[in-house]
């Protein structure tokens, strides 16, 4: 249990982290066309069911030639678990053929006052409204069931619902890198809406979770999200990406496998193919290429970015 200290520490934390997202949400509603689309979006209603076939969407922008070990062996499994679903990679050179933006969308992406990390977020949901489908970040990883098996074809919406561990805004209703729905679906269309309104007068984005923040004002105030996310049963997200250096176990890895839908990974951590000791890692057992050469492990030329822990 906490200390009172501690305790204390966490309340101001929380009072301050509250204070400011009002105030955001404030100057998304009031000042930046949200409770306009709001109004809009009271009434809409999702008909269509996310499908079967729809297409499984993974953006990466340089390409899949350009892609990392860790990022490449995600791909893979994602390709494998899809099912019935195309797998469509978004890349720079073929994004148009999926969907278009205003000129001063692409204006700001050119010269930097719009960020890959956030045109990625406009990409999902504006292929996500206008295709629909299942949006999958490239550092997924479902090591375990298919797609089918965590979406719902069925259903005209899914995220992962989970219990908030941080004081992010979305209130765990949701997560941005894993979710699907049907094509015309109140979440993406608004979300995408606001995006635009705001970038028609905006050069910097409001906060790095913008995203969220958009989100969250869908559920506030769409009756048909609010709805759909609270009928989604609460998930626990898989524990892996935190896990990638510790050594490989299989009755853990079986685990991994058995007790959760999906596990999301950081390339941008640490990452290191065996321990000190010279056990192979999970990472090492995710990119799936290991050879044993007199007892020190290796990993093929396309990881150079694989080695062992000093």
């Amino acid at each position: 249990m906490p200390s009172p200290v501690k305790r204390f520490f966490k309340s101001i934390e929380t009072f301050f982290v509250r204070r400011k997202q009002l105030r955001i949400v404030g100057y998304l509603l009031d000042r930046c066309g949200g409770r306009e689309l709001l109004d809009r979006y009271a009434g809409a209603r999702a008909t269509e069911p996310v499908g079967a076939t729809s297409p499984l969407w993974v953006c990466w922008w340089q390409g899949e030639a350009s892609m990392p070990p860790l990022v490449r062996a995600c791909y893979a499994c994602l390709r494998r678990q899809a099912g019935r679903h195309p797998v469509r990679l978004v890349t720079k050179d073929n994004y148009g053929a999926y969907v278009n933006f205003p000129p001063y969308i692409m204006e700001r992406v050119a010269d930097g006052r719009i960020s890959l990390t956030h045109f990625s977020d406009l990409l999902r949901v504006a292929l996500l409204s206008r295709h629909g489908g299942i949006w999958a970040d490239a550092t997924l990883l479902l090591p375990g069931p298919g797609v089918d098996d965590i979406v719902d074809p069925a259903a005209t919406f899914w995220s992962c619902h989970h219990r908030p561990i941080y004081h992010n805004i979305s209130r765990g209703g949701w997560v941005g890198f894993f979710w699907a729905c049907g094509k015309g679906h109140p979440l993406p269309s608004f979300i995408l809406d606001l995006f635009l309104s705001y970038w028609k007068n905006h050069d910097k984005i409001v906060d790095y979770l913008f995203i969220d923040y958009a989100f969250a004002l869908a559920r506030a105030g769409i009756p048909a999200v609010h709805d759909a996310i609270e009928a989604i049963p609460l998930t626990v997200m898989g524990p892996l990406g935190k896990r990638l250096d510790e050594p490989y176990d299989p009755e853990a890895w079986e685990s991994y496998r058995r007790d959760y839908q999906f596990h999301k990974l950081n390339r941008k951590a640490r990452l290191v193919t065996a321990t000190r000791d010279g056990r192979p890692t999970n990472y090492a057992h995710i990119l799936g290429e290991l050879t044993i050469d007199n007892g020190q492990l290796t990993i093929d030329n396309e990881a150079p970015d694989a080695k062992h822990r000093p």
